[in-house]
């Protein structure tokens, strides 16, 4: 029998099952229940309810057996999953029902794998199992004043094969359900489902859906056959009966994000080294990653809230044009001014500080990826001017924001040293300038100090590296990215090559040995994007190097420190906000000991 919501209305030229499955069922979302021996209350709150008589029950033939009943509930099941291949369905059982539910989810579970198996099960009136059944019926209660009563029932239940293991199949049945037992219920009493309940906890895995229990209080009357009377009958069962389907479509959503992320990293897995063995250079735009942008006006800083900043462009060579924002001293008054000429023999070329002495200039170099408005970094540019009373310069690499041409090593490195030089013209050399790279910068900036070490005439004053890396090779396989990755064959040799095709190498390490100035290192312990060890092994070096220079008398300027931040959340990017940060900054202004942690 299909039994629909209360809201529709039947039509009497539907003689089938099939039929009526088909005519009142028209979404693949509609769920439906399979009713066993229970009655049909679930139809008021908007259900399609099918119903059925075992054999040898009502009106249907046969002689009624364990096996027999639950083959009965299959073929219906496989009926109605013919027609409705997709839609939720979820088994009720009541009292004998209960056990009839679970054989046949067990069955479905093990033997019917093609078919998608129900979404839930909801279990009235359960019993233990077949033993404490008997034992507790009403008329066993009676019979049992003969000793030797049990022990022919017992018997009896073997002789036929008649055994429901309830509560083990509850504890193991991986598909969420839901228990509804009355206080009152006379023919399986209440304890059952404390039973249950009591051995589910102790056995049944923490990772399967849950199993929820729901207690019809004694005063609502409702015994073993009216729970569908209860007042709230719809309200309690509606909600539990949704849960069901809601933790379903959960757990599917569950496993398709899965899958699809399995599916992604196979494809990555399949897809990332045929790249790099066809197309190795590749690699400059994994590295750079320039292609990530803003999308900010940065001809216009004032539009980001920045105050006194000034917009400018630097020629390094034919088709490369570099875009600069020079932050003002908070020592220099603004003037009128015509042109960029105009403006530097105004606001940098002439202005000293309250001791007559020139202002030191900071030049910014950014990490990879997007430009010089991203937020950390004008924010960062803000707080070195304001503090410090500095200048500071922030500039886009060629191929960053709107500097033309294609980032590569070479290039970032010459047009670091056209600012540097651009700056050092002004009073050659007599004014302090100092380098702040952060990551990816970090590394042009310390190539670029050994640069300037080799030229007695360019005085570098001294250099901060933010969240800086040993070399780009060791930075690309210790990058979070590249967990998953690292144990496939292929890593290592098609990522070292492919940076030699693209002559990458970025090697602060190798720079650091060349440099006389002082140095400071700035790294976050909790840094997901560059690692901390990074950091550690730089100034491990540099102390070695300058036991070394001492020896040799060589280099005599340099020296290096470091400033970690511990569990504080400032991870790659925001040491900026760290509140002590430019007090130990000034310190490296004033060539003093930085040897101290944060």
């Amino acid at each position: 029998m299909h039994i629909i919501p209360s809201h529709m209305k039947r039509d009497i030229n539907t003689p089938t099952l099939e039929d009526s499955l088909k005519m009142y069922i028209e979404h693949s979302n509609i769920p439906l229940i399979i009713y066993l021996h229970g009655q049909d209350g679930t139809s008021d709150f908007g259900n399609h309810v099918v119903t059925l008589d075992y054999r040898g029950y009502g009106d249907s033939s046969g002689t009624p057996t364990v096996r027999g009943v639950v083959e009965d509930v299959v073929n219906l099941f496989k009926l109605i999953r013919n027609i409705l291949p997709d839609n939720p369905i979820t088994i009720w059982g009541h009292s004998m029902g209960t056990g009839v539910a679970l054989l046949t989810i067990d069955y479905l579970l093990k033997n019917l794998k093609d078919y998608k198996q129900p979404s839930g099960l909801v279990l009235e009136a359960p019993f233990y199992d077949t033993i404490e059944g008997v034992k507790s019926y009403p008329l066993s209660r009676i019979l049992k004043l003969n000793p030797f009563f049990m022990d022919a029932a017992m018997d009896a239940l073997k002789n036929v094969s008649l055994d429901f293991p309830n509560h083990k199949l509850i504890s193991t049945l991986p598909l969420p359900i839901v228990m509804l037992h009355a206080e009152d219920d006379l023919i399986i009493p209440y304890y059952h489902a404390t039973l249950i309940e009591d051995y589910v906890k102790m056995h049944r895995n923490s990772s399967l859906p849950p199993v929820k229990l729901i207690t019809i209080p004694k005063l609502a009357r409702c015994g073993h056959n009216h729970i569908y009377s209860y007042p709230k009958f719809k309200q309690v069962v509606s909600t539990r009966y949704r849960d069901i389907h809601l933790y379903r479509y959960k757990h599917t959503i569950v496993l398709l994000i899965l899958g699809s992320l399995v599916g992604i990293y196979l494809l990555i897995s399949i897809l990332f080294p045929l790249l790099l063995i066809i197309y190795p250079r590749i690699m400059n735009r994994i590295v750079f990653a320039n292609f990530l942008t803003t999308f900010n006006n940065l001809r216009r800083p004032e539009n980001l809230g920045l105050e006194r900043v000034y917009n400018f462009y630097l020629d390094v060579e034919p088709g490369v044009r570099l875009g600069i924002w020079h932050f003002r001293s908070p020592l220099v008054q603004d003037q009128d001014f015509i042109d960029d000429d105009d403006y530097f023999s105004k606001h940098f070329l002439s202005q000293t500080d309250e001791n007559g002495q020139l202002i030191p200039v900071i030049l910014y170099m950014h990490g990879n990826a997007f430009d010089r408005a991203q937020s950390s970094r004008r924010e960062l540019c803000s707080r070195l001017r304001d503090e410090l009373k500095y200048h500071v310069f922030a500039f886009d690499y060629r191929g960053y924001g709107d500097s033309t041409s294609h980032p590569s090593e070479r290039g970032l490195l010459k047009d670091s040293r056209t600012i540097y030089d651009f700056l050092y013209q002004f009073h050659n050399g007599r004014q302090r300038i100092y380098l702040h790279g952060h990551s990816l910068g970090s590394a042009v900036a310390c190539q670029l100090a050994a640069r300037l070490s080799d030229d007695e005439s360019a005085s570098l004053a001294g250099i901060v590296m933010e969240a800086p890396f040993i070399n780009i090779q060791d930075a690309l396989q210790t990058h979070w990215a590249a967990l998953p990755f690292r144990w496939q064959p292929w890593f290592y040799y098609l990522t070292n090559r492919a940076l030699k095709r693209s002559a990458l190498k970025f090697d602060t390490k190798f720079h650091l040995s060349s440099v006389n100035c002082p140095v400071i290192i700035l790294h976050a312990d909790d840094d997901w994007i560059v690692p901390y060890r990074h950091g550690v092994h730089l100034v491990q070096t540099g102390i070695a190097i300058r036991q070394e220079n001492r020896k040799n008398s060589k280099l005599p300027k340099f020296k290096i420190d470091m400033i970690s931040f511990h569990k504080q959340g400032y991870g790659h990017r925001l040491i900026y906000t760290a509140p002590n940060l430019i007090q130990s900054l000034k310190r490296l202004t004033y060539d003093e000991d930085l040897s101290e942690e944060t």
